[in-house]
């Protein structure tokens, strides 16, 4: 079960009238995201999610802020990846309970921002804005922030591994450098092995 419509799948329309412990329940301990990144704000190895940030929200600025590191996430795993056509995915982002979908196109990956929930079978990602800023801009990498429990993935062992295996290394350099360094990149059935190994209680 996940939020049916995209009036109340998304905080920037009612923040009030979002329930994460729908979230919680459809995708059992999701929530120790927010815990994770909590703590990660306050050692100051994350800055603050646009959502959280006090003061208006002048013409949608944050959402737009928001939409552009999505699609910067999108653009990063497309370039990660050797694969032709890449699987389809789901994230939600914990602070607004933004969805978007994550599609194969002609280039990569297509952000479906603001989507009302995941598709049957999707592998889901539920993380936080920063995060998402974060891995976009190259100063963090997919595998370290599912260590951190930064990103908890929710699916079959082997939507996880694959996805783990395939995208690992992204995000721990800015998008610009990638080409260069995926040559030396570990073969992908070791990437795999390390991906499954214990990451700090990801389901």
């Amino acid at each position: 079960m996940a939020p049916s419509s995209e009036a109340v799948a998304c905080g920037y329309d009612s923040p009030q009238s979002v329930s994460r412990g729908v979230l919680n329940w459809a995708y059992p301990d999701s929530l120790h995201v927010i815990g994770a990144i909590s703590r990660e704000v306050a050692a100051r190895r994350l800055p603050l999610a646009n959502f959280n940030r006090a003061g208006a929200d002048l013409f949608g600025q944050r959402f737009r802020a928001t939409q552009t590191a999505l699609t910067g996430f999108a653009e990063l795993l497309g370039a990660a990846s050797s694969e032709p056509s890449q699987p389809a995915f789901s994230l939600v982002l914990v602070e607004p309970v933004l969805w978007t979908r994550f599609e194969p196109s002609a280039d990569g990956l297509h952000a479906k921002v603001h989507v009302a929930s995941a598709e049957p079978g999707d592998l889901v990602l539920v993380t936080g804005e920063a995060v998402i800023s974060e891995i976009a801009h190259g100063r963090l990498a997919v595998g370290e922030a599912g260590e951190r429990g930064l990103i908890r993935f929710y699916g079959s062992e082997k939507q996880k591994s694959d996805f783990i295996g395939t995208y690992r290394h992204a995000g721990g350099q800015p998008i610009a450098k990638w080409g260069a360094s995926h040559a030396a990149m570990p073969p992908a059935a070791q990437l795999i092995t390390d991906a499954v190994q214990p990451s700090g209680g990801n389901p």
